[in-house]
């Protein structure tokens, strides 16, 4: 790794106009060292910080690994400002997920007349059987319990009594998929079968470490599959599926549009059917307050693994998207890093301590004895 320390410093704390900013990426970071002495800086940043996003370190702290992360010079109007520092492949930290929410859901049960609904509802009550969720990631060992590296977690939160073999009560919660990477390294799913015992399909082959990975599980109706690949094309996937079915709302279950919303009759009496009954609901990470959470979730997930190119949809051809960098179309989808004036902005208006677009450790600027400001570190990892 190379690694080189900064020892100049500098400092801003004002707001530009987002089209104003001039970047420049530095090939050789060596060249800091005499670019920034022959700079005079007149501002400072503040000695006590009072946003929690905002993490001063002395400039002899900062390393650069040549191999993961950029440095650029951002300047306005011929004026330097700061070097910017991040990774090559990363995310925005300031707008992690993107929830991309359309109109006009059909919650009926035929899909034919619309009714009142919102994402939430659609995707926990009605089309909650299509899944489909990947992204980049690197590992550099295997997790030391089933808990400790889960890409999704979609549990049955509701089934209904007219279910006989699957209890409407929350102890009896049992995962309708869940995505998660096994103490051997194998990524692996667990899904409920209609006996209410439920069946993990693991890779044959183990996650390769110390390299980029691509990972995706997909869930259609009754079936599953997880998967991963290489940029090299060494992959290795596995399926499986619900056997057969014994109770008709369990077949129904896996069918799109499973609940009307008006007519969903919970405690199965004599007016529920197989279209009405057991008002199934399947949790997500990605509706009301568990939005929130989630992003923090996963945003680990960038920390420690370098997850990138993230998405949830459902429908999605295994690997189909491993190369694809817009994700917007999808309905949940991390945000790529873009270099400009609304980040630069973003940066300068939580140093001056009027807000905290960053999160706690997100934004580190590294600075002297003398609280001048020379980089700004936006790093993932």
């Amino acid at each position: 790794m190379q690694k080189l320390i900064l020892i100049t410093i500098f400092l801003v704390s004002m707001l530009f106009s987002s089209d104003s900013f001039t970047f420049k990426k530095v090939d050789n970071p060596k060249e800091i060292i005499s670019e920034i002495i022959s700079k005079k800086q007149s501002l400072k940043s503040k000695q006590i910080p009072q946003v929690r996003a905002y993490t001063p370190l002395p400039i002899d702290q900062f390393v650069f690994d040549s191999n993961l992360d950029e440095l650029t010079s951002v300047s306005s109007g011929g004026q330097f400002l700061f070097y910017l520092a991040y990774n090559k492949n990363q995310g925005d930290p300031t707008n992690f997920l993107i929830k991309n929410i359309s109109e006009n859901y059909r919650c009926d049960y035929d899909g034919t007349n619309e009714a009142n609904c919102n994402f939430d509802l659609y995707h926990t009550r009605v089309e909650y059987a299509l899944n489909s969720i990947g992204g980049w990631f690197y590992f550099s060992g295997y997790p030391s319990s089933n808990d400790d590296f889960i890409l999704i977690s979609r549990m049955n939160s509701q089934r209904g009594s007219v279910e006989p073999l699957m209890l409407d009560t929350p102890s009896y919660r049992k995962p309708h998929f869940k995505v998660f990477v096994d103490t051997y390294g194998k990524l692996s799913v667990t899904f409920t079968l209609v006996t209410g015992g439920t069946q993990t399909v693991s890779t044959s082959q183990a996650i390769p470490l110390n390299t980029n990975v691509y990972l995706q599980a997909n869930n259609s109706g009754i079936n599953y599959e997880v998967g991963w690949t290489t940029l090299d094309g060494t992959s290795s996937r596995a399926s499986g599926s619900h056997q057969g079915f014994s109770i008709p709302a369990d077949i129904d279950e896996h069918r799109v549009g499973r609940n009307t919303q008006k007519l969903c009759v919970s405690d199965g009496g004599g007016n529920a059917t197989k279209e009405t009954s057991g008002c199934i609901t399947i949790s997500s990470p990605f509706v009301g307050q568990e939005f929130d959470s989630s992003k923090n979730e996963y945003k680990t997930f960038s920390k420690y693994h370098r997850m990138t190119n993230f998405f949830w949809d459902y429908g999605v051809y295994m690997f189909s998207d491993m190369n694809t960098t817009n994700l917007s179309n999808k309905p949940i989808y991390q945000s790529s890093l873009s270099i400009d004036g609304n980040l630069i902005n973003k940066i300068l208006s939580d140093l001056s301590g009027a807000t905290n677009y960053f999160d706690n450790g997100e934004l580190r600027v590294y600075i002297d004895e003398n609280y001048n400001v020379i980089v700004a570190d936006i790093r993932a990892y």
